[in-house]
């Protein structure tokens, strides 16, 4: 093909990737047309979610949104097997660590083709890696990447090098969750040139994404020819959809309709105990949280069963500090806080922190139900010291603006924490470093030093030790107040098969091995 003047082989690659899924659409159902309803075509499989984003650019966002549909149409480095093993899938082999852990390296499969036909080269990887850092204020896997990661240099086209700043013994893990995109679109929010088994040939934008196989791809062939995606918002409609046979497989089931697709003999339920959990920090700027005191009274007066029973109907763990369950570090036998409220413990705690008895304050929350309910549960139990709480609702938006410059008393939500640092309590404790600009006010130099040591190590049992004791202090001195680790639900039809359990523990949708029968 020979470029006209002023065309950038950017824009000649934007052109020969639309020719080339135009080219596959002609024999796919229309997303606007809720193809692939149920188990009528077993090639095809319909996927109802919360929502389909605007932008889907998988480096900008470590969004559930934005992962769950991106993911059929890209690869990383690595991946987890269905065991939740460590194995190559765009690498060649392991990656080898350098002298003091300062560097990593990492060779290339070969015979790996883009969506649009260019092959993968080192030089994509290593500005896949490259845009992160890069991305400053864009990107979500800046603040977690960012104190460690320099730089990724192209050694060669098949081998990269990965530089970093201080030793991270955790890296293998996370090339398990940074996708590679074509390097000519990574600063594009709604173009994904990748290279995974499905690639991205059709959007409704905010309404569905029909994903089609890859003929191409380096690796087996799955099953399923199409997998449409669709914006169904409400979680009621998404289930009679799933019972219709409108859809295959209904996301983000609420825990109130769980017991229903239970008895429906043409359902089945996924109930997973994964990474995620309620994120309930205070600002310990701010008197009485500044308190140790004051927090535990806060601990011991807490319905933690209540809130599993009102609000997640008894889909969920109950909590005691910020690792739950599947995250290492995790202790089942460490309960510090009880079940139920201990009220002659937390009113001698309140006592003796010499808060004032008319104290009131606010639960900052997003506009998501769950975080409402959880919140006003909470305010019930507290009000049995005398503290009057009311709830300060704010959109997601302004919720996390005012959360960076902690414009809040008490800030609760909802997170899924998988996406990003798997089964490593990445999420949950980088927060609580003193360089952290989501900290609360957290600051104890043997809790930097000690994570600083977590990350640094490849030894799995420290790390894990390490990590149960940095959970203890957050924990002991009430410094987060989870009441709950929720469930995360899934329902499908009873003829979908394949379903990879676990990747829904660490938050992820992998349909690359999922078949469709007539069932």
């Amino acid at each position: 093909m020979t470029l006209a003047p002023g065309t950038s082989r950017r824009d000649l690659l934007k052109v020969t990737a639309a020719l080339a899924a135009g080219a596959a659409v002609t024999s796919c159902a229309d997303p606007e047309s809720g193809g692939g309803g149920g188990s009528s075509d077993s090639t095809t499989l319909s996927v109802g979610l919360f929502e389909i984003p605007v932008g889907y650019a998988p480096l900008y966002s470590n969004s559930q949104n934005v992962r769950w549909v991106t993911d059929p149409a890209t690869d990383s480095l690595l991946t987890h097997d269905r065991s939740g093993r460590l194995v190559p899938q765009l690498a060649a082999a392991a990656p080898v660590a350098g002298p003091g852990g300062l560097s990593w390296t990492v060779r290339l499969r070969k015979g790996v083709r883009f969506h649009n036909g260019d092959d993968l080269t080192a030089e994509h990887v290593a500005a896949s890696f490259n845009f992160i850092p890069g991305s400053r204020g864009k990107s979500q896997f800046l603040s977690l990447l960012a104190p460690w990661f320099r730089r990724a240099v192209a050694v060669g086209d098949d081998t990269v090098r990965l530089e970093l700043a201080m030793p991270y013994g955790i890296l293998p893990d996370q090339l398990a969750r940074i996708p590679v995109s074509h390097k000519d679109f990574l600063g594009d929010k709604a173009e994904l040139v990748a290279s995974g088994p499905f690639r991205i040939d059709k959007v409704v934008t905010g309404q569905s994404m029909r994903l089609t196989r890859f003929d191409g791809y380096w690796g087996a062939e799955p099953a399923l020819r199409t997998i449409v995606m669709t914006s169904v918002p409400d979680p009621s409609t998404r289930l009679v959809n799933l019972r219709e046979g409108r859809i295959d497989i209904a996301t983000g089931v609420q825990p109130v309709d769980a017991a229903g697709v239970r008895k429906d003999k043409s359902l089945r339920l996924h109930e997973i105990q994964g990474t995620g959990g309620v994120r309930a920090m205070m600002n310990m700027t701010r008197e009485p949280f500044d308190n140790a005191d004051f927090r535990r009274a806060l601990a011991h007066a807490m319905d933690r069963e209540g809130v599993r029973e009102a609000v997640f109907h008894g889909e969920a763990t109950l909590a005691q500090g910020p690792l739950g369950p599947n995250v290492v570090g995790h202790e089942p036998s460490y309960r510090p806080y009880g079940a139920g409220p201990d009220l002659e413990q937390a009113r001698n705690l309140f006592a003796r922190s010499g808060a004032s008895k008319d104290l009131t304050f606010k639960i900052m929350v997003s506009t998501s139900g769950a975080a409402r309910d959880i919140a006003q549960v909470l305010a019930d139990n507290w009000s049995a010291l005398g503290i009057k709480v009311t709830l300060d609702v704010a959109d997601p938006a302004n919720w996390n603006r005012r959360w960076l410059v902690r414009d809040y008393d008490m800030s609760l939500t909802v997170q899924e924490y998988g996406l990003v640092g798997g089964t490593m309590p990445l999420s949950q404790l980088t927060v609580y470093r003193a360089a952290s600009r989501q900290n609360p006010g957290h600051r104890d130099p043997a809790f930097d030093r000690d994570f600083a040591r977590l990350f640094a190590t490849g030894d799995a049992a420290e790390r894990t030790r390490i990590a149960a004791d940095l959970n203890r202090s957050l924990t002991a001195a009430a410094i987060e107040l989870p009441p709950v680790y929720p469930k995360l639900l899934v329902a499908r039809r009873a003829g979908v098969e394949g379903i990879d359990e676990r990747a829904l523990t660490l938050g992820r949708l992998n349909l690359r091995g999922v078949r469709v029968s007539g069932g």
